[in-house]
C-alpha cells in the first residue's frame, strides 16, 4: 500500500508555520474552518497505512499536518498500552489532552528537522 498523501489543500487553507490548518468536523469554533471534509477521519484511517514507512516524501503543509497528527496518535497509543480498563484508559486520554504538549520550534520536540516555528504568539496559541 503505498504512502497516503493528503488532497485537502487549497489555495484559501490558512498556514501556521509551515503546516496547514485543516478542517475538522467538531461542534466546536476554532482556527480550523468547519466543513465535510474531515482532516481526523482520514488520519485514522491512512495511521496504519502510514506508520510503517521509513521514508515519507512531504508533498505539501497538509502532509506535515498528517504526520503531526498521526505523530500525536501514536503518542496516545503508548499511553493507552499500560493502561489496564477503561476507565483508566479514559483519565490518560484526558490527561494527554489538557497537558501542554511540546510545539515545533521548542526544545525536544522530535520533529524540529521538518516544521517551522511558529511566526508569533497567535500561531503559537493555534498550534
Amino acid at each position: 500500500m503505498p504512502a497516503y498523501h493528503s488532497s485537502l489543500m487549497d489555495p484559501d487553507t490558512k498556514l501556521i508555520g509551515n503546516t496547514a490548518g485543516l478542517p475538522v468536523r467538531s461542534q466546536f469554533i476554532g482556527p480550523a474552518p468547519r466543513e465535510t471534509k474531515d482532516t481526523d477521519t482520514k488520519v485514522n484511517y491512512y495511521v496504519k497505512a502510514n506508520v510503517f514507512f521509513k521514508n515519507y516524501e512531504i508533498r505539501n503543509e497538509t502532509d506535515r499536518t498528517l504526520i503531526y497528527i498521526t505523530f500525536y496518535i501514536s503518542e496516545c497509543q503508548k499511553k493507552l498500552q499500560k493502561c489496564n480498563s477503561k476507565s483508566q484508559a479514559e483519565k490518560e486520554t484526558y490527561t494527554l489532552g489538557i497537558t501542554n504538549v511540546l510545539i515545533p520550534g521548542e526544545p525536544g520536540f522530535p520533529l524540529n528537522a521538518i516544521y517551522a516555528k511558529p511566526a508569533n504568539r497567535q500561531e503559537d496559541e493555534v498550534m
